[in-house]
């Protein structure tokens, strides 16, 4: 199977980069808003869906007729929405039974699966280099269970790493699926966005009674929720099922790394929250491993 194409890896580069920015202000928007973690994951997928329904209405029209019911059928695209909408709902979860940089930084554990699966499923090569950063993350995760934590806190580092499952089957069924379109270009370029726009849908179908029960309150809430589901989650994924056409899955569980370093310090400097000695050690741990990953692959190519 051929590689993610280089001549466009810096488009992909960037575009990743530039949804990780917008991914950061979740924390913030998740612990401001007054609603229960399902009804609150219900709502941002509810005002997401149309920015990624358009992105697939876009993609369709540009990409002519389409075999839509071969699109719709690639267990690759399915297991890919069900990946989304297990990682979005438990991150909301777990931002709110933990800190906003323990959620994030968990979730980040999540390259350890991708290691682990890509040469399996993929057939894409892991270097010693990839376990070794893998080890490192690994490591990270292990510290944010060693503090002296709560009974909600400890919940929400679990929900975390539901969340990180999520995280990683996300990039690995993405590239699975651009895998099984290859000998398609007009395919390859609109199921990405189809997966994410199909878990985006599931995800809210999930919440639906737990929004049914708890509405936004008022109109700040109703602004908080519009806003975490346009620009927190649909542009961001728009952007990352773009960037999947030109990275490896490896790539793209590591190469967001502005997302974990700015989503805590918007909360701390709105909010107060900050985490503790042993989760600024394992948040450090994740940090220089995908770093590290990050330039030994640099250097490779």
């Amino acid at each position: 199977m051929e590689a993610p194409r280089r001549g466009s890896r810096a488009t992909g580069v960037v575009l990743v980069l530039v949804a990780a920015v917008l991914w950061s202000s979740g924390g913030l928007g998740i612990k401001s808003t007054p609603l229960p973690p399902l009804a609150l994951a219900g709502y941002r997928g509810l005002f997401a869906l149309p920015v990624l329904v358009g992105m697939v209405a876009v993609r369709g029209r540009h990409a002519g007729q389409l075999p839509w019911r071969r699109v719709a059928a690639s267990p690759w695209a399915w297991a890919a929405a069900a990946s989304y909408s297990v990682m979005v709902i438990a991150f909301v979860a777990a931002t709110k039974l933990t800190t906003a940089a323990n959620a994030i930084f968990i979730q980040y554990t999540s390259p350890v699966y991708v290691a682990v699966l890509s040469w399996p499923l993929l057939r894409e090569r892991v270097t010693w280099r990839d376990g070794v950063a893998c080890a490192g993350v690994l490591a990270g995760m292990l510290l944010f269970f060693a503090g002296d934590l709560s009974a909600s806190a400890r919940a929400g580092n679990i929900v975390a790493i539901v969340s990180s499952f999520g995280a990683a089957g996300l990039p690995l069924c993405l590239r699975a699926d651009q895998r099984r379109h290859a000998s398609d270009a007009r395919v390859a370029l609109v199921a990405p966005s189809l997966a994410i726009a199909a878990g985006d849908v599931l995800a809210v179908l999930v919440c639906t009674p737990s929004m049914l029960a708890s509405p936004p309150p008022d109109a700040r809430a109703w602004a908080l929720v519009v806003g975490l589901g346009l620009v927190q989650i649909g542009v961001p994924y728009v952007l990352y099922g773009a960037a999947m056409q030109r990275l490896s899955a490896l790539e793209g569980s590591l190469l967001p790394t502005i997302e974990p370093i700015l989503n805590p310090v918007w909360v701390a400097l709105a909010t107060g929250e900050t985490p503790g000695h042993m989760a600024l050690l394992g948040g450090a741990c994740v940090l220089s491993s995908i770093v590290f990953q990050a330039c030994v692959s640099r250097r490779r190519e």
